[in-house]
């Protein structure tokens, strides 16, 4: 299962800098990118240093909580159609900045289905009936957003 896809100017492993344990996930990158590594000692030193940078990491971590949470539920109570809609909200939301507004989304349906915590079978179907009822189109492999509104307060 994905737990999660970071995009440009995203933070990530600080959480287990703080807890002062090891890194436990994988990392993948899914596109060219540039990552920049902040040591261990320099990133302490900035965090108890600045109250600012300390109150940004605490907002950081508290939106992450929340957002797992909303997460887990989705995935433990909401049907099928509902996990993929919110997946593919979510997605949106977290790149439509990236993508100067443009309502793509543009990753491998193993991805998709893996952030999602279902089986590809099962997301290429809910696509499919969600391209049939004109939620969204798909175009090369890139999911397009059709109807934000609906796909957002889907009734089951």
């Amino acid at each position: 299962m994905i737990i999660n896809i970071f995009g440009a100017g995203d933070f990530f492993g600080y959480t287990y800098i703080l807890e002062e344990v090891n890194y436990r996930e994988n990392a993948q990158v899914l596109e060219d990118a540039e990552l920049m590594l902040i040591p261990k000692d320099d990133f302490i030193a900035l965090i108890f240093s600045d109250a600012q940078v300390a109150k940004q990491f605490i907002k950081m971590i508290t939106h992450n909580v929340l957002e797992k949470e909303e997460s887990l539920l989705n995935l433990a109570y909401n049907s099928l159609r509902k996990k993929v809609a919110y997946q593919l909200m979510q997605l949106f939301e977290k790149f439509k900045k990236e993508n100067t507004g443009a309502k793509e989304i543009n990753l491998s349906r193993e991805t998709l289905a893996q952030t999602a915590g279902i089986a590809t079978e099962s997301l290429i179907r809910t696509l499919s009936d969600f391209k049939n009822e004109k939620l969204i189109d798909i175009r090369g492999g890139t999911v397009i957003i059709l109807d934000e509104n609906k796909l957002r307060s889907l009734p089951y």
